[in-house]
């Protein structure tokens, strides 16, 4: 295991800027994602996360509690929140180098970039389970 192609997920879900918060909060909430690469026109322009959200809304819970909605996040566009320019990487980086910039700028994941496009995000969820021996898997319950 040396890149990030290797271990990345490549079944990304992505918002537009004109989506509305209400959209990446339902996504959000469906998938169990922290955050979506907001993509326009095939290029990622922002990065949204549940950070972004919690600012927002002013509401810590808000991917968790499916009841608290807003009539006004149906007409903020995610362009509001989201944060711009997001750090990325190739697919042919190395792993260490995603683990690195996750660290050093204290950020939960990275959109995965190639010729421009979106090709997939790698998470600090994904280094961790990449590190795992499937040896220490917990037994499963009976």
């Amino acid at each position: 295991m040396n890149t990030v192609a290797e271990i990345m997920t490549t079944d990304v879900v992505a918002v537009e800027p004109q989506n509305s918060i209400a959209t990446a909060i339902r996504l959000m909430r469906l998938g169990q994602m922290r955050r979506l690469p907001v993509v326009e026109d095939g290029v990622v322009v922002g990065i949204i996360t549940s950070g972004d959200l919690r600012r927002i809304t002013g509401l810590a819970s808000v991917l968790k509690d499916p009841s608290q909605d807003n009539f006004l996040w149906h007409h903020i566009p995610v362009a509001n929140a989201m944060s711009r320019d997001p750090i990325s990487l190739p697919p042919d980086a190395p792993i260490s180098a995603a683990a690195r910039l996750l660290v050093e700028q204290k950020i939960g994941g990275l959109p995965i970039i190639e010729d421009g496009r979106l090709v997939g995000i790698i998470t600090a969820s994904d280094l961790l389970e990449a590190l795992m021996d499937p040896a220490d898997a917990p037994e499963p319950a009976a």
